[in-house]
């Protein structure tokens, strides 16, 4: 991959797609722990354990989710500065976002190491139950790595930035590479072969995570703490409490999507606990494994366009803008017709892969994925829209199409699709039970037309 391409360039979609492609992968790497660490478990666990590492999961997620925001946020103003021609400048609010990321990652361990057991009680896991026992198994070995979890999001969009996407891909496939061969040695060997099996399985999953995460989280911190041929370079910082701010701020809508969407998680798995038990949520981290690989993908994208859109617009290039933004779109809607087709026609391998046997979860499955991979044909647009206006370092419009997009539409329609098709579809419980997987494509309908609408409002005003 051709790292030191200007920013300035005029981009085809060919040339747009390569330059992206590396924090695409870094970002989908990235993503794909908790989908090894399931397959594993799922297979060597059983359906209970299965189901444990997916309701813990999306705690860990919320708390990344502040890597995100201060990666994506940072990048916008970082890209903008250097944009505007004053390197140290950049640096210096680098070095500072960074330093705080890690003081903040630090305190949410300490925090959630005394926390985590009422936390999973808040999300309807029984106290003294096994699946309590093997959430807080797997919590305790995760925990003091979320620092690290936090520093891999980040740094995969200051990569971008820096001009060394390939070499955020480089430390992120040897985070993966650590990871599955954790998970193989580990859960395929030690924990399969063990007397205690479910239990030393979900040990061994998260000994395998925490593992990668030295490599995708720490590694990276070591080469912009050393000389390097990058734009970046951790340094002194340069201690502006407004530039944290409008770093935040302009990251807040990733923030406010990943945090959401981890709450979207929690609110499926409650409501498929309810409804049918422990396979219930066993079908539904398979169906969230597949939409974590369709976003990932979507926001690597974005994470790696963004800086682009960020020095362009810093450096006043309007026609470039324009340019962007036409390719930008059409790769996304490309992308998402081509995920759903894809995704549709692999519904049942893709199950059987976590239903170690087990037709009636086999089935649940291959119902909740026919269903749910529809929404892909929207999901790409608002995860764009949202993406652009943090480019823009525009905050608040970026976070009213996240918020509004997760906990408006989304928990508007988990509650109202429901309820019409127990009513329209024959007053079943089996009606509400598919109205509960359909919910979330009428809701990305409703973002990608919110998206589009404030396209067309802020065109004039960003020139794009």
């Amino acid at each position: 991959m051709e790292e030191n391409v200007a920013f300035t360039q005029h981009f085809t979609v060919g040339k747009l797609f390569k330059y992206t492609l590396p924090t695409i992968f870094a970002v989908l790497l990235a993503s794909l722990y908790s989908i090894v660490d399931g397959i594993f478990v799922s297979n060597v666990g059983g359906t209970t354990a299965f189901a444990a590492v997916n309701q813990a999961s999306p705690i860990f997620m919320i708390v990344a989710a502040i890597g995100f925001m201060f990666g994506t946020g940072g990048t916008a103003l970082v890209a903008k500065i250097l944009g505007e021609g004053d390197s140290e400048k950049a640096k210096g609010i680098f070095s500072y976002l960074t330093y705080v990321l890690i003081a903040i990652g630090v305190t949410f361990s300490l925090i959630l190491w005394f926390t985590i057991e009422p936390l999973l009680g808040l999300l309807g896991v029984e106290q003294g139950s096994e699946m309590m026992m093997y959430c807080v198994e797997y919590s305790h070995i995760i925990i003091p790595a979320i620092t690290l979890f936090m520093l891999q999001f980040y740094f995969q969009s200051f990569l971008a930035t820096a001009k060394k996407p390939g070499l955020g891909l480089v430390f992120t496939v040897l985070a993966g590479i650590t990871n599955t061969v954790g998970d193989f040695v580990l859960v395929g060997i030690v924990a399969k072969n063990s007397a205690d099996v479910s239990v030393n399985a979900i040990r061994g999953a998260a000994a395998a995570t925490a593992g990668g995460l030295v490599l995708g989280g720490l590694v990276p911190l070591i080469y912009f703490l050393c000389k390097n041929k990058s734009l970046l370079r951790l340094g002194k910082p340069l201690a502006q409490g407004k530039a944290l701010l409008k770093a935040m701020g302009n990251g807040s809508s990733e923030f406010f999507t990943n945090i959401s969407g981890s709450i979207i998680n929690m609110v499926y798995n409650s409501l498929f606990l309810y409804m049918i038990g422990d396979m219930g949520v066993a079908a539904f981290g398979t169906v969230g494994y597949v939409n974590t690989v369709f976003v990932a993908i979507a926001s690597g994208f974005v994470i790696g366009v963004a800086p682009i859109i960020s020095y362009n617009y810093g450096a006043g290039n309007t026609d470039n803008l324009k340019n962007l933004h036409k390719k930008s779109l059409t790769l996304v809607v490309i992308f998402s017709i081509v995920s759903t087709i894809i995704i549709e026609c692999l519904s049942h391998p893709l199950a059987s892969a976590f239903s170690h046997g087990d037709e009636m979860l086999m089935q649940i499955t291959v119902d909740g994925l026919t269903i749910f991979t529809l929404s892909f044909v929207f999901k790409g647009i608002p995860t764009y829209a949202s993406g652009l206006f943090t480019a823009f370092n525009n905050g608040k419009i970026s976070g009213v199409i996240s918020i509004v997009r997760t906990l408006v539409f989304n928990m508007a329609t988990i509650i109202i699709v429901p309820v019409v098709f127990f009513y329209l579809f024959g007053s079943s419980y089996e009606a509400a039970f598919y109205g509960v997987w359909y919910s979330v494509v009428f809701s990305e309908l409703l973002a990608t037309l919110m998206s589009f609408g404030f396209f067309k409002k802020y065109k004039k005003r960003y020139n794009y």
